[in-house]
This record gives C-alpha cells, structure tokens and sequence, in this order.
C-alpha cells in the first residue's frame, strides 16, 4: 500500500512539511509506504476547460500537476496538508 501526502505550502520543510511526515512516521511504522509531494511554493495554472487533459494529461507543462496526477495513479491513498 501507498499513501501519497501532498504539501500545499509554499514552504518546503515548513510546519506543513513536518506534520505531514509525522503522519508518515505512523504509516511507515504500519508498514504502509509515502511519499512526500512538494506542490506549493510554485505556479499553478487554472483549467481553461480546453478538454485537451483527457488526452495525455494537462497541456500546459510548466507547473508540477502533471507529475502529481501520475504519482496519484499509482497511490492507494491520500493525505492533504
């Protein structure tokens, strides 16, 4: 099983960050793997409802959604901080 756990904070190693990982100690000591998804802190761009992501994923390239929606395939759950 693994959890993916996504950092929303445009701090990197911030209270967000730690919180996140003590949620992690306690599924690692479950034996449940996570990884740590650094999202804020950088642009992100608003869906203009072009239809194009139903294709290959988010057309606009410049942004880490498109690496988080592939990690997020292969999680079994999630955890939002």
């Amino acid at each position: 099983m693994k959890v993916l756990m996504l950092n929303g904070s445009a701090h990197q190693k911030g209270t967000t960050f730690r919180a996140l990982e003590e949620i992690g100690r306690g599924l690692k000591a479950e034996g449940v793997e996570y990884e740590v998804f650094q999202l804020g802190g950088g642009p992100i761009r608003d869906c203009i409802g072009c239809g194009k992501c139903s294709e290959n994923g988010c057309i606009f390239d410049d942004d880490a959604v498109n690496e988080f929606i592939e990690r997020a395939k292969e999680a079994d759950g999630f955890v939002f901080g």
